[in-house]
């Protein structure tokens, strides 16, 4: 927060000069202090401070995470909310349908994991998806680089959500019936999950690694957060 500045952060760069002879750190992360809703400071003798493990207790760890950098927009202070820890659950569970029902449909064919890439013939919903996806990912990497977090998960849950559920899978629905469109349907859903799993991992770490651990890939690496970073469909 904003006033270890002085107390922490200048002590520790000036001892690490005298003693060590350089600067310890290049980059500080100074985040916003989190009020109760009135706008005041939480205090534990008031009894308005909030226990984030009370939280995880009734929405889970990942929700509790999403929903909390959800609301960091800034150097601003954020005015805390139970909804947005509500809104992470729900969108785990959104995560969690939207695997459900691909992993339905790569069990009831003969499915090959294929490289989007390699796919000549895209539809308009195909090339839609990817080219959203490529945007997704250059935003996230850059808001990542700069510490904007929150703004990072506006962006995916966007993207999953509205582009990825609501519409791609919609579509996808539609072409899964068209036996010529089918396995490269399934190719671009598996895809997708896939980039959009390493893309939220940081963000929420157990629900992802659980649906990582379930997808039937041939060259699986023994977690989710030592896999590859998502690069660009060109």
């Amino acid at each position: 927060a904003r006033d270890i500045i002085n107390l922490w952060v200048a002590r520790m760069i000036f001892s690490g000069i005298e003693f060590m002879k350089e600067i310890p750190f290049k980059e500080v992360y100074i985040h916003a202090t989190i009020l109760t809703k009135e706008g005041k400071r939480m205090s534990k003798s008031l009894g308005t401070g909030v226990d984030p493990l009370d939280l995880i207790e009734k929405y889970g760890a990942d929700a509790t995470r999403f929903g909390i950098t959800w609301q960091i927009t800034g150097n601003q202070d954020i005015r805390f909310a139970q909804d947005h820890i509500m809104m992470g659950k729900k969108f785990c569970n959104k995560i969690w349908n939207a695997t459900r029902f691909i992993l339905l449909q790569i069990e009831n064919s003969k499915f090959q994991i294929l490289n989007p890439k390699q796919i000549q013939n895209l539809t308009l919903a195909d090339k839609k998806i990817l080219k959203v996806s490529n945007k997704t990912i250059k935003s996230v990497n850059k808001d990542l680089e700069n510490f904007q977090f929150g703004k990072a998960t506006h962006t995916l849950y966007n993207f999953f959500w509205h582009n990825f559920c609501d519409k791609y899978i919609e579509e996808a629905k539609k072409q899964l019936g068209i036996p010529k469109l089918k396995n490269q349907t399934l190719t671009i859903l598996f895809s997708i999950l896939l980039t959009s799993l390493k893309l939220l991992h940081p963000f929420i770490p157990f629900i992802t690694e659980e649906i990582y651990q379930k997808l039937p890939l041939r060259k699986k690496k023994k977690c989710l957060m030592i896999e590859e970073w998502p690069s660009l469909y060109k």
